[in-house]
């Protein structure tokens, strides 16, 4: 058996094609997260970069004392500052992680819309959704990076006082 042969039986057949390149497009998108995703790890600090999984932040990120490498509680005081920051802090690393999420979902649907539009073989309805995958995941995508810099502008602001 050649590797020929082995070419034209997973080329030619359709269904054989369409799982070789389901396969290939996945391995490569988690080969891709893992490589980039991947941080080094290190001996045991309380540098809260070495927890971070796929870059997403833990939720108790910027809020660990170096000292005791434990999570500082707010200070009790009678404005509250401390604790709506301590809150606002929990919040704005819940709402980091869902934009990461949100822009790996995004990849996935770009490169399954082009997956779709590559593979139409000239159907119309079928180049039509891939196209409409695509452009729904562009702006998927743009919504998500205004959003993300929304996020950042009002974090810029209540963290900073005047």
């Amino acid at each position: 058996m050649s590797i020929y042969y082995l070419f034209d039986l997973v080329w030619y057949n359709e269904s054989m094609r369409k799982i070789f390149v389901g396969f290939a497009v996945i391995m490569t998108l988690l080969f891709g997260v893992a490589v980039y995703g991947a941080t080094p790890v290190m001996a045991k600090t309380c540098d809260e970069k070495g927890t971070m999984f796929f870059a997403l932040k833990p939720w108790y990120a910027g809020l660990i004392d170096s000292g005791t490498c434990e999570i500082k509680t707010p200070a009790k005081s009678s404005s509250g500052d401390e604790t709506a920051k301590f809150v606002w802090t929990i919040v704005l690393n819940i709402l980091y992680d869902l934009s990461v999420l949100i822009g790996y979902i995004t990849i996935i649907m770009i490169a399954w819309g082009g997956y779709l539009y590559m593979f139409s073989q000239g159907r119309p309805e079928r180049v039509e959704k891939g196209k409409k995958t695509l452009i729904m995941a562009v702006i998927g995508l743009l919504i998500a990076m205004l959003s993300s810099v929304i996020m950042n502008t009002i974090a810029t602001i209540l963290t900073t006082k005047s």
